[in-house]
């Protein structure tokens, strides 16, 4: 936020407006019983309520702190004039007048009402005051919400049994913001008595003609107004995405008229009457005059409706019509219809597929779409429902739906009936397809599916294996082969499949089955056998394989690893699990069961065996599980006493057993690995290196961290020397600028990794030593970009935020979580890192005097708390209740941030460059310094 200053003012105008709105609204609800005749909005007064024998004038006030005098001077002015009209017979009757306001007088205003000067005929009422005993008038509420209260209240007392008070209110509302901005059919910004009950009937029809909203509605991603002012809409979305329950709710909160036609089993023919009839029902009604224009005797339904269309056209009114449905009339039916009625806003609801795209064709307009659930919706809903999941559930939830409402809230039912509320149970059910009891959408989908041809059935089921979009191109190719296709064949295919629905387009260019049709297609590949689908996934790694080669991601080599470990290909998947930068990829969760069925498989050879379990003691010491990373180590010991096996393996376990036993503080046992590892450390740099590396971070865990700066400084400069980089090349430059700088012709992944893992290891121990670098945590991030090691990124991007937390730099956190942790975070879907990063974004927040916003935060994570961790919701409480200490005691002041000159000139120079590799060359200490400070090296950098 720029301005939070501005956004308070902003809030305070639309919070003003709105508790005006609703002090209308009240009024007119009270107006009958009151013989008001006529009442009028933002006419000389904010509100006039008229009578035969005269007239209330109300300004209405909404203020923060009391209410002084200044506030009303031109009120009291403007009061004179209009009492001075009256007086002279300009204005019929007697005039009073009223300031209704929120907040109570201050003591030089109250001493002015007390006093004998104070206008007998000018009443001012507020909350506290004394009770109002004009019956035209409300007694003033505290607040916005209150305000709703009151008319709510008085709505119940209507005759209306079937209306719901909160939404005649929010409609009573909305039309008094129609009539202050004199938009027509109300120019002259005045209600009249007579047109009371049609106004209040009006809005029930209104309702009644719409579904009923769901008691509580939760809505989707960047949902769609009802009425966006174009004069034809298409939305699409499949069955259970939620369509007539947005269209329900959004029409509880639209001012202007609208009425909702379900087309289902109407014959075509029939729909310009329906139209016609729906649309004089709710702008004219039954008492109104000009009916006679319209509904002409023997008129055909087109001709109703071109009567229809010259009547709101000649009185400047519009209406949207929703039709649902849609699909099911014939496309030719729809366009003269749509033609006939330029007046007429129509929205158009349907299930995708080929009739959808004739209809959008014929009318030139684009679909548009509902997004479904996020994840904190999911959240939300899952936690409602009395079950638990924590966001990689969430997520993977909404992977299965499509993040589809109704087939959401049917997986939760599901769970809490059959699974104990557990939602990654019921997921890896669906997932296996194990599930007894069939969920909502495969019943409801499966239907779609069932329709289409044959050939089709296999392409989607071909395509539904994979979860990242494949190019047009590759998803040509596998279809050739994996469906025994022709080329041309395989080209007709993908050009139809976005017209079934089945599919989706990313920007022309990629293709991929539907989240929530994944499930039928893979359910129907089954169905054809275990050859069949091993087939297909075979083909489809092929495919994947070329495409990583083109175009590289973490999501490819994720689908990747998922169908080796699928595929039963051990020794690759195991290769995987030996390389630390697999474990950045975000797919252990996925992965780790094959990895526990190879270690446990008998029948596979010792070696392979052991290298199961080194990945999976690697990650049980990353996640901090010494325990069961002890075991398998013993696993491991086991395999090397039984079996002849080579020195790698050996090391593999020592190195292993090393870092074990030093995160248990045994001293004595890492020394003794430490001394039996180096004596059979074979004679090459790279073993010493990894060696060293590992020997610092057993005396890290042991806390001897003296000896582990030692030797970070000394590892960390022979890895720049291998990357032919300096600390100095690094500095301010971007992961972008840093590259052209890399040995070529290498892969320079594994020593960008090391270099990045030893600078984040020294910069643990600096600050266990009670100092700080927050350079070494920056230059570390970077190495760790440059190797595509995301969640190590994040890892020390938290660490980073809580250096610059620490020091009192929030801008400098906020920058971090903002430009580099949320970004990452959701571009590689790291989504174990969802809910840490966000709550110390809350804490960041808070710490930025920003409560209100720290506060929404850890809300919308709330839902997920039933998931967690034991770890994961501690964590979670101590940031809920730092946030409300900080709030307590507020903030400390933000850290100036002063650069000297000369590094912000080298800031400056290195912004946004993309330096040129140069051959490195020793540079003099009486030499200039090459940050172009202008001083002797040995008196800048080279100190």
């Amino acid at each position: 936020m720029l301005d939070p200053r501005q956004l308070v003012r902003i809030e305070a105008v639309h919070r003003g407006f709105l508790y005006q709105h609703l002090y209308l609204a009240n009024c007119l609800l009270r107006a009958g019983a009151a013989d008001v005749t006529k009442i009028v909005v933002e006419g000389d007064e904010d509100v006039e309520l008229h009578r035969a024998a005269g007239c209330i004038y109300v300004q209405v006030k909404t203020r923060q702190a009391s209410l002084r005098v200044a506030d009303v001077a031109d009120a009291l002015e403007r009061f004179a004039a209009i009492r001075t009209e009256h007086a002279a017979g300009g204005r019929t009757g007697a005039a009073r007048f009223v300031i209704a306001s929120n907040a109570a007088p201050a003591s030089k205003l109250a001493g002015m009402l007390a006093s004998a000067d104070w206008p007998k005929d000018v009443e001012v009422h507020w909350p506290g005051g004394l009770a109002v005993t004009e019956p035209a008038v409300p007694h003033p509420p505290n607040d916005v919400n209150a305000a709703a209260a009151a008319c709510n209240t008085l709505a119940a007392k209507l005759p209306f049994a079937m209306l719901r008070p909160d939404t005649l209110t929010w409609k009573l509302a909305g039309a008094a913001m129609l009539a202050a901005s004199g938009t027509p059919p109300r120019r002259d910004h005045a209600f009249h008595r007579d047109e009371l009950p049609t106004l209040f009937e009006q809005l029930v029809i209104q309702m009644q003609d719409f579904p009923a909203p769901p008691t509580i509605y939760r809505a989707q991603i960047s949902e769609p107004p009802l009425s966006s002012g174009e004069r034809v809409r298409v939305l699409s979305g499949l069955s259970g995405a939620g369509k007539t329950a947005w269209v329900a709710e959004a029409a509880t909160h639209i001012a202007t008229p609208a009425v909702y036609l379900d087309v289902g089993e109407m014959p075509g023919p029939a729909l310009a009457s329906a139209v016609a009839r729906e649309v004089v029902a709710k702008l004219f009604g039954r008492s109104h005059g000009g009916l006679g224009e319209i509904l002409l005797p023997g008129a055909a339904g087109m001709e109703t409706l071109g009567a229809l269309n010259v009547k709101l056209g000649k009185d400047e009114l519009s209406i949207d019509v929703v039709i649902d449905n849609a699909h099911r009339l014939t496309p030719a039916d729809l366009k003269p219809i749509v033609e006939q009625a330029q007046n007429i806003r129509f929205l158009l609801l349907c299930q995708p597929g080929a009739v959808a795209q004739e209809i959008a064709a014929l009318l030139g307009v684009d679909h548009e779409t509902l997004g479904g659930w996020d994840e904190d919706t999911i959240a939300a809903a899952v936690a409602a429902a009395e079950c638990a999941a924590d966001y990689a559930d969430c997520e993977r939830l909404s992977r299965l739906t499509g993040g589809l409402p109704y087939y959401v809230l049917n997986a939760t039912t599901v769970a809490k009936r059959e699974y104990d509320g557990q939602i990654a149970a019921v997921c890896t059910d669906v997932e296996e397809q194990t599930n007894l009891v069939a969920t909502a959408q495969e019943v409801i989908l499966k239907q779609a599916f069932d329709t289409m041809p044959d050939q089709m059935k296999e392409a989607v089921a071909a395509l539904s294996l994979a979860d990242v979009p494949l190019s047009r191109d590759e998803a040509s190719a596998y279809l050739q082969k994996a469906c025994k296709l022709t080329r041309q064949s395989a080209i007709s295919l993908l050009r139809q499949l976005p017209d079934s629905g089945a599919v989706e387009l990313f920007s022309n260019t990629g293709i991929k089955v539907h989240d929530a049709m994944r499930l039928l297609g893979r359910a129907y590949l089954a169905g054809r056998g275990a050859d069949h689908e091993r087939d297909g996934r075979q083909r489809l790694s092929a495919t994947i394989i070329e495409s990583i080669e083109k175009d590289w991601s973490i999501a490819k080599v994720a689908l990747l690893v998922k169908l080796f470990g699928q595929l039963g290909q051990a020794k690759i998947l195991v290769e995987f699990a030996t390389d630390e930068l697999f474990h950045e990829m975000g797919v252990w969760r996925e992965i780790e069961p094959f990895l526990v069925a190879i270690a446990e498989d008998a029948d596979e050879d010792a070696a392979t065996r052991l290298w199961a379990l080194d990945g999976l003691v690697f990650n049980d010491l990353r996640e901090g599980s010494v325990e069961s990373g002890l075991e398998r180590i013993d696993a491991m010991r086991a395999l090397l006493d039984d079996n002849d096996l080579g020195s790698d393996e050996w090391l593999a376990w020592a190195m292993k057993r090393m870092l074990a036993v030093s995160g248990n503080g045994d001293e004595k046992a890492v020394l003794d690995m430490l001394a039996e590892v180096e004596k059979r450390l074979p004679e090459s740099d790279q073993h010493h290196r990894i060696f060293r590396y590992n020997r610092a971070v057993a005396m890290f865990k042991l806390g001897a961290y003296d000896a582990t700066l030692q030797e970070t400084v000394e590892l960390g400069q022979e890895y720049y020397d291998l990357l032919d980089l300096s600390p100095d090349e690094v500095f301010a430059r971007n992961v972008q600028a840093i590259l052209p700088l890399l040995p070529k012709d290498r892969d320079n992944t594994d020593d960008l990794k090391h270099l990045a893992d030893t600078l984040d290891l020294h910069a643990q121990a600096l600050q266990k030593s009670g100092r700080s670098s927050p350079l070494a945590r920056i230059h570390a991030m970077k190495f760790y970009e440059l190797a595509r090691a995301p969640q190590s990124v994040i890892r020390v991007g938290q660490d980073l935020v809580d250096d610059y937390c620490v020091h009192n730099d929030f801008v400098g956190a906020r920058d971090v979580i903002e430009k580099t942790l949320l970004p990452t975070i959701q571009a590689l879907n790291l989504v174990s890192w969802v809910v840490p990063v966000r709550s110390q974004y809350a804490v960041v927040l808070a710490y930025s005097g920003q409560f209100d916003a720290a506060d929404n935060e850890m809300r919308r994570l709330a839902p997920y708390e039933a998931g967690l961790s034991l770890a994961g919701k501690g964590e979670l409480q101590d940031q809920r209740r730092l946030i409300a200490s900080i709030r307590r005691s507020g903030p400390p002041q933000q850290r100036k941030v002063i650069v000297p000159p000369s590094l912000q000139h080298v800031l400056d120079a290195r912004v946004g460059q993309v330096a040129q590799p140069q051959r490195r060359t020793k540079i003099g200490r009486n030499e200039l310094c090459p940050c172009q400070s202008g001083r002797k090296y040995k008196h800048c950098h080279g100190r």
